[in-house]
């Protein structure tokens, strides 16, 4: 079963929980902010690596055809 919520109604629900259950929220919340942040962390550092190895490897373009391709 699908349900949509309008931000003001989901707003409603929220500043009628109890401090308790809003400090549940805020915790929850937060850790999944977190572990977004450091999944993109993740993603860029494996990039990154990927980048030095083929660097390493001789797998790169001359400038001139990087900025042609472009």
């Amino acid at each position: 079963m699908n349900a949509t919520i309008s931000m003001d109604g989901l707003w409603t629900i929220v500043d009628s929980l109890s401090t308790k259950n809003k400090k549940w929220l805020v915790n929850r919340l937060l850790a999944s902010l977190s572990s977004s942040n450091e999944s993109k962390e993740e993603m860029i550092a494996v990039g990154i690596d990927k980048s030095i190895k083929e660097m390493k490897a001789g797998n790169t373009l001359p400038l001139d055809s990087l900025w042609s391709q472009l």
